[in-house]
């Protein structure tokens, strides 16, 4: 048996945070270095984060796996849905399905075409990070003072909805509804954000968050210990 290791581009610091906390300690108890990094969007000025097009995605995975040959090393990402360059691959194949879980696995799919390598797992998150926390606000009003009122009222709002249902709209995408109702979470999201999701625990994310779980088994079956545990 023999380690194996995933190179995990992400959107922002915040997923930065979620992968490194949270995600890269489960993955080991697969056997899995998990090595996360941001997104370059300007190499010559080192600039990091946000995904301004599709082609700073493309070229960065593209680099990564010409750079990291073998059997033992895998890819994947973490992007969000809500606001995606509309220049992703499929895009507009993906605009004609009424499911957010069918248009991200449209262009996931293609995404994977692009990249044409087998080791590349691409994941793109329904609707972005912040979907998450709605599996359990409470962790988030633990971790912004005078919050509690506020996220009941949001916890109303989207009564009836899972974390991954919560739609990709200007005004009504999941980080927007919690800047509306806290905004105070615009400024602490980096800091309160990853230790609020690892709060709620994996267990919990991957039970209400179907295509979240979807992506973590991909991973966990790199590994050859998957069947053991």
């Amino acid at each position: 048996m023999s380690w194996k290791r995933l190179y995990l581009l992400v959107e922002g610091e915040t997923e930065l945070q979620f992968s490194r906390d949270v995600l890269s300690p489960h993955l080991e108890l697969f056997e899995i270095a998990l090595n996360s990094m941001m997104v370059v969007t300007n190499r010559k000025l080192n600039k990091k984060g946000g995904i301004v097009n599709f082609d700073h995605v493309k070229n960065e995975m593209l680099r990564l796996t010409k750079q990291h040959t073998g059997t033992d090393v895998y890819f994947s990402t973490m992007l969000d849905l809500y606001a995606l360059p509309s220049e992703f691959p499929a895009w507009n194949d993906a605009q004609k399905h009424v499911s957010p879980t069918k248009k991200v696995d449209v262009l996931e799919q293609a995404f994977k075409e692009v990249i044409n390598d087998s080791r590349f797992l691409p994941y793109i998150q329904l609707h972005e990070f912040e979907a998450l926390l709605y599996c359990d606000l409470s962790q988030l009003a633990q971790r912004i003072p005078n919050s509690e009122q506020a996220l009941d009222k949001l916890k109303n709002e989207v009564a009836g909805f899972a974390p991954e249902e919560i739609n990709a709209g200007k005004e009504t995408a999941p980080s927007k509804r919690i800047i509306k109702y806290v905004p105070l979470y615009e400024k602490v999201k980096v800091r309160v954000g990853a230790p609020a999701a690892a709060a709620i625990g994996l267990p919990t994310l991957r039970s209400q968050c179907p295509h979240f779980n979807q992506w973590l088994n991909q991973l966990e079956q790199c590994s050859s210990l998957s069947h053991l545990l």
